[in-house]
């Protein structure tokens, strides 16, 4: 009961989510946002990123399935968040997986076990010289959705998370919903965010809430999640308010 009230909590960065989560992430811990495209989970973990560096922290992004310079323009454009200048101070530091033999979409005659060995051992090189406070990686389908047996899926996502657990390393991890896989990655994590849309009335609504936080209570509403051109924020009322 002494180890639960002093373990540390990681701010978001998201207005309103911290207070959903009760004080927001557990340090150390693999933390899964997951939702359909265009949910904003990309945003979601950059402005988690830009959290831990107005904190002081070091901070890395991990990309599987697009090159980070489209991440750049996007958030620059977007929010004015200069990533590449964070790159530059040392702040930030981005990891492409745009060797072919790491890209699943180009590996015909690679393995997938092999493929996601490799994938592990680049993270872990990563942080041993990195050392990071935090992490996201945006996303995980291109690496585990080769996989066709559960119980092997099931075990080497144990293993991905083991590797930031291991090393007191606060990750953040997107998912698609797509094949089963998304609700394969969430089962593995120590809390789950589930964003969402949903039309009310004549409105297209962006949604969010917390599906589980290990070790801690939470506030267990569905709430609005708005994204302005200062970023994401959560707003205190259900989507399903009628006005």
């Amino acid at each position: 009961m002494a180890d639960e009230v002093i373990q540390e909590r990681v701010s978001t960065g998201i207005r309103g989510l911290d207070e959903m989560l009760k004080g927001g992430f557990f340090k150390g811990t693999a933390n899964v946002v997951s939702g359909k495209s265009g949910t904003g989970k990309t945003i979601f973990g950059t402005q988690f990123l830009m959290e831990g560096v107005n904190k002081g922290e070091t901070v890395m992004c991990i990309i599987t399935s697009e090159e980070s310079k489209s991440l750049v323009r996007e958030m620059q454009s977007s929010f004015g968040w200069d990533l590449d200048g964070l790159v530059k101070d040392g702040k930030l530091v981005f990891v492409d997986i745009t060797d072919p033999s790491l890209r699943l979409q180009k590996s015909v005659e690679i393995a997938p076990m092999e493929l996601i060995k490799s994938f592990k051992k680049l993270i872990e090189s990563k942080l041993e010289e990195t050392k990071p406070d935090r992490v996201f990686i945006d996303s995980v389908e291109a690496i585990f959705l080769a996989i066709e047996s559960n119980y092997k899926l099931r075990t080497l996502i144990d293993d991905v998370f083991g590797v930031f657990r291991k090393r007191e390393v606060t990750s953040l991890i997107t998912v698609g919903v797509m094949f089963g896989l998304d609700e394969m990655v969430e089962y593995g994590a120590d809390s789950v965010i589930k964003l969402g849309r949903e039309v009310i009335g004549s409105n297209l609504q962006r949604t969010v809430y917390v599906m589980k936080l290990r070790g801690s209570g939470t506030i267990n509403e569905v709430r609005v999640l708005n994204i302005s051109d200062s970023g994401m924020a959560v707003l205190p009322q259900s989507p399903y308010l009628e006005k």
